[in-house]
């Protein structure tokens, strides 16, 4: 079967690496389980608190901002995140400013006047100063919308 000498060492490296396994897999990890239940009333919250929290623009959309900074002469440039829950339908709501925003997850239907627009990964639309829009989450999974608003100083 095995002839030459490197055919003898691969045979013998096969045979000891499924025996290897084969040995690891009866016997399984060592130290890993479930851990013990908590007693009842013990409860230890984090005190983290992040830096940038997100904040109810109205029921069921939320809105954090990530940067703000000089734009061109006379306008002001914020970046920020707009979050609706899985499976939620948000109030109308409106931005401080002309929005340009992708959707980074999630689907869904924007309606901002009469004009419904879908909403899917990868997906750009704006919305001009002023106007109010609503979003309708139609997955579950959050829909998570990068938003560079502009507005003037």
């Amino acid at each position: 079967m095995c002839r030459g000498p490197y055919h003898r060492i691969f045979c013998f490296l096969l045979v000891l690496c499924s025996t290897a396994c084969t040995s690891w897999n009866q016997r399984g990890a060592k130290g890993v389980g479930l851990l013990p239940k908590a007693a009842a009333g013990e409860q230890h919250f984090s005190n983290y608190e992040p830096s940038n929290p997100y904040v109810q623009l109205g029921e069921g959309i939320y809105y954090r901002k990530r940067f703000e900074g000089a734009g061109p002469t006379g306008l002001r440039v914020e970046v920020g995140d707009l979050l609706v829950g899985p499976r939620q339908h948000s109030a109308k709501v409106r931005l401080p400013g002309a929005a340009i925003c992708e959707m980074n997850s999630g689907s869904g239907v924007l309606t901002s006047g009469d004009q419904p627009q879908e909403l899917h990964p990868g997906a750009t639309f704006s919305l001009p100063e002023g106007a109010s829009f609503s979003i309708e989450n139609k997955s579950d999974t959050p829909i998570s919308i990068r938003v560079n608003l502009l507005r003037a100083e």
